[in-house]
């Protein structure tokens, strides 16, 4: 990881944070070699107000605060922002999903399971553990951005088919 890029990017992030005159932690943790990751602590209230509905709001601070280190000339690493373990929680509650739309199918209950809609980066987390996980499945989007979602079939043992989602691949929300 890049030691002045973490300067850089924490010091604006402490900024936002003061001007939404929010009192928090912020832990820094390597996900993997190319990712870090800023966890928020903070109030109860000032979490929910971050998150916002459905992690929108954490989603645009993230954007920002990406587009405010684009502004200096250092080369810029991945990174994401979390605030009270968000994140995590997300990725259980959506991989739960996809687990019992997989089971759901290969029990026969239903030719075809569509998920609730999710953004490009959930979408692209539900793939990955369909195909890690459920390889005689096949997981296609369907559908506009917002509402854009997956849709789990059966194709059988050894061929699983993952649609490839183009605005999964752009997504920044990495």
């Amino acid at each position: 990881m890049n030691t002045l890029q973490d300067e850089n990017t924490r010091s604006y992030l402490e900024k936002i944070l003061a001007i939404l005159d929010i009192d928090a932690v912020i832990h820094e943790e390597d996900l993997d070699e190319s990712t870090r990751c800023y966890r928020i602590d903070c109030k109860p209230s000032d979490a929910k107000l971050l998150i916002g509905k459905k992690g929108q709001t954490l989603e645009a601070l993230q954007f920002l605060l990406r587009q405010m280190c684009k502004g200096t000339k250092i080369e810029q690493s991945h990174f994401l922002l979390d605030v009270a373990n968000y994140r995590q929680r997300r990725r259980e509650t959506i991989v739960d999903q996809a687990k019992v739309g997989a089971v759901a199918v290969l029990n026969g209950e239903s030719e075809e399971i569509e998920l609730v809609p999710m953004s490009a980066f959930e979408r692209r987390i539900v793939h990955k553990y369909l195909q890690e996980n459920f390889p005689e499945l096949s997981s296609n989007s369907k559908g506009e951005d917002p509402d854009r979602r997956i849709v789990i079939s059966y194709v059988g043992e050894g061929t699983h088919v993952e649609e490839d989602d183009e605005s999964a691949s752009g997504d920044s929300a990495e």
